[in-house]
């Protein structure tokens, strides 16, 4: 992995870390640049907490990089 990747990762990480221990993010989608790789669009949909891929995908050949994030699906918006 290059520098940069691994700063991906780590951010990835405590991004994926946080939704994880958020009570009210019911599941977590990861999201996918219409134009991405083949690794990345394998990926991309909804998951259960705790059975959510790492970002940056594995394996990806995206020109700049893998950019796909996550995004929380949540049980209530408002308290």
């Amino acid at each position: 992995m290059t520098l940069l990747n691994d700063k991906r990762a780590a951010e990835a990480a405590r991004a994926l870390a946080k939704l994880e221990a958020n009570p009210r993010v019911r599941d977590i989608r990861i999201i996918v640049q219409a134009e991405a790789c083949p690794a990345c669009q394998a990926v991309e949909g909804a998951y259960q907490k705790g059975e959510v891929p790492a970002l940056p995908v594995e394996g990806c050949s995206c020109q700049n990089g893998c950019n796909c994030y996550y995004q929380p699906m949540l049980s209530e918006i408002y308290p």
